[in-house]
């Protein structure tokens, strides 16, 4: 193993709880009247090898089924504060088709920062133009020279910053990822 995995291993939460499990252990064996160190051990107080396998598994199992309702709750919360994208689509206005843009914010919260561009930088809508985006689907025109089809709708690529003040990207394929600060909200930036 090299000294990397160590380290990773040795910054690891569940290694920094797992010691202090072990510690808090120990430090409350006298409490229960049990000297492990120092002295005599009394092993009819202590109990059984058996005793102490099925109460290591027993604090195994809890401690495993908080870890996931933990994990599941941090995924919940994760997908709830980025439950943001946005397309391209045609729309139509008394029988004229319009190419728009469409952003779904599902988030209970407004998103106060937030930009949608195109690769090729014909499109690109950001919150100091148009202000945030509230809560539901706001439909955004856009002037482009190409035909209204939606064959030819171009990706987007969304940033925002959810309730939490963390920067997100939506790639076109739907795909998010967290973003290293700063982003720039113009056409120029990432």
């Amino acid at each position: 193993m090299a000294a990397a995995d160590l380290k990773a291993i040795w910054r690891s939460g569940a290694m920094r709880w797992g010691l202090l499990a072990a510690v808090v252990l120990l430090l409350s064996l006298p409490l229960w009247g049990l000297k492990p160190y120092g002295g005599h051990f009394d092993h009819d107080t202590a109990g059984t090898w058996g005793d102490w396998v099925s109460g290591a598994g027993q604090v195994g199992a809890v401690t495993a089924a908080v870890g996931t309702v933990i994990r599941s709750e941090n995924r919940e919360r994760r997908r709830q504060r980025t439950a943001a994208a946005a397309w391209m689509t045609v729309l139509s206005d008394a029988g004229q088709p319009y190419w728009a843009v469409q952003v779904e914010n599902s988030t209970a919260l407004p998103v106060f920062r937030w930009r949608a561009d195109s690769p090729d930088g014909s499109v690109h809508l950001c919150h100091e133009d148009l202000g945030p985006l509230v809560p539901g689907r706001s439909d955004y025109e856009v002037p482009l020279d190409v035909q209204a089809d939606q064959s030819r709708a171009l990706p987007l690529k969304f940033v925002f910053v959810d309730s939490d003040g963390r920067f997100w990207s939506r790639s076109e394929l739907g795909g998010i990822t967290a973003v290293p600060e700063p982003v720039s909200w113009h056409p120029a930036g990432p």
